[in-house]
């Protein structure tokens, strides 16, 4: 029973910490990276956002185009699931005094690579954010937030880890008198 529970508690905590922590950086990198290649061609403001103002210049409907939207989203997220399991497949270094399951030498010793983990799921939510930055005027942007779970299996136990990167997409400032609704909402869209 003894060696049960150092292997469940000790060395399965100290491998999952040093596991989710890797696992949080992978993702980051793996999201960064599918923004920049998905968006290098760049994206317009006003390609994904329609803004319609009446006569007296008061903005009257601030639109997103759910086709091009989705086709961001959609992209973002199948390159990052692309490389983020590039990533994975190349395993997690961990030392290998991390399974001794003492976390004052879990940084020491010769490296192991550590493959057990896998995606769960990717995906990519677009959010807009109003911001006031001057008398009838409004930062609207445009951001992608990349959600990505990864499955640790440690022997004996189990994680899941869960990961969030908020990248700018695009941005624009609106000239004119933005209604309150839209200053204190989001606009929410899933890809």
């Amino acid at each position: 029973a003894l060696p049960f529970l150092y292997t469940r508690f000790c060395i399965a905590e100290t491998v999952g910490e040093i596991c989710s922590d890797a696992c949080n950086a992978y993702s980051l990198k793996a999201a960064n990276a599918a923004a920049i290649s998905s968006l290098s061609l760049g994206v317009n403001y006003s390609e994904i956002v329609n803004v319609e103002k009446n006569s007296a210049g008061d903005i009257t409907l601030i639109g997103i185009d759910p086709l091009k939207a989705n086709s961001i989203g959609q992209a973002i997220t199948a390159k990052t699931k692309t490389n983020l399991e590039a990533e994975l497949k190349r395993g997690i270094p961990l030392p290998w005094l991390a399974f001794s399951g003492v976390k004052l030498l879990a940084g020491y010793g010769k490296e192991v690579s550590f493959k057990a983990i896998t995606i769960s799921s990717v995906k990519c939510e677009l959010n807009g954010k109003f911001h006031s930055v001057g008398i009838n005027q409004t930062l609207h942007s445009i951001y992608a937030a990349v959600i990505c779970e990864t499955n640790i299996e440690i022997p004996l136990s189990k994680r899941t880890e869960t990961s969030r990167t908020e990248i700018l997409i695009a941005e624009s400032v609106i000239v004119g008198k933005v209604p309150e609704i839209y200053l204190v909402g989001n606009a929410d869209n899933t890809g």
